[in-house]
């Protein structure tokens, strides 16, 4: 049996609660063999600033695969246009070869997070929204979903040093996405189970809200603070908290 639920807020992770963008960055370049330590990076350089500014095209960790490919092509011919590019490589791309590179990437998580915690934990930072957070999430916790294509292990790792008590079963990672194909499929799923009448979901990433809006009764909400087209970018999140607050006291609220 599932609780039935009036009202529900699904959250992502990556670029809405937490910044990650050096620890992806540090995962890809070892994962694709252009360097075997974190220390060896430089988080200054134009390669890295480049990721950073088409960060936003990302969804499932393999995508990053096509990004550092259109990168080094972008390098290579400053008149290519990157995110074109980016989309002609996910258009024609090849399972094993960026399925190896996803396995790759997570195993590198993997093995720096049990051999080397603490400078794993140095490339990952909670953005100001999660110290608000942290108490509606506790006091209305049956209300709250993470929905994120990140590995579970981390995310609940990073969830429980940072105090954010999400219900275990409320939390659907890389695996559920995997199964379920999107994001849309596994809030639509949930909406279903819980008959949740009313719902707001937070995310960063544009296409995955694209792909939510025709959903009944589901408010779709970027976060601007997080990995956005830079022109976009801004702090949205205070005035997202208090809708967030309003509507989970049950008051209707408008993106």
């Amino acid at each position: 049996m599932h609780t039935t639920l009036n009202r529900a807020i699904f959250l992502d992770f990556d670029g809405v609660l937490f910044d990650t963008l050096h620890e992806v960055y540090a995962m890809t370049m070892i994962a694709l063999g252009h360097s075997f330590r974190v220390q060896d990076l430089d988080f200054k350089s134009k390669h890295f600033i480049k990721f950073s500014q088409f960060r936003y095209l990302i969804g499932p960790a393999w995508n990053y695969y096509y990004l550092a490919q259109s990168i080094e092509k972008k390098t290579a011919n400053p008149k290519l246009d990157l995110e074109t590019e980016y989309k002609k490589l996910l258009a024609r791309r090849k399972n094993l070869e960026h399925r190896s590179f996803e396995k790759s990437f997570f195993n590198t998580r993997k093995k720096l997070r049990e051999k080397n915690h603490n400078q794993w934990l140095s490339l990952i930072s909670p953005y100001n929204i999660v110290s608000e957070l942290r108490g509606l999430i506790s006091d209305f916790r049956n209300n709250f979903f993470l929905v994120t294509t990140r590995d579970r292990e981390s995310v609940l790792e990073l969830l429980n040093l940072n105090n954010l008590k999400f219900s275990e079963s409320h939390i659907f990672t890389k695996m559920d996405y995997v199964y379920y194909n999107s994001k849309a499929n596994i809030i639509q799923d949930l909406i279903g189970k819980h008959k949740i009448a009313q719902s707001i979901f937070i995310d960063d990433l544009e296409e995955h809200l694209e792909a939510c809006r025709s959903i009944k009764n589901l408010l779709t909400i970027q976060a601007k603070w997080g990995y956005v087209v830079p022109s976009t970018k801004e702090d949205n999140s205070a005035s997202l908290l208090q809708e967030l607050e309003k509507f989970i006291q049950g008051e209707n609220v408008q993106a």
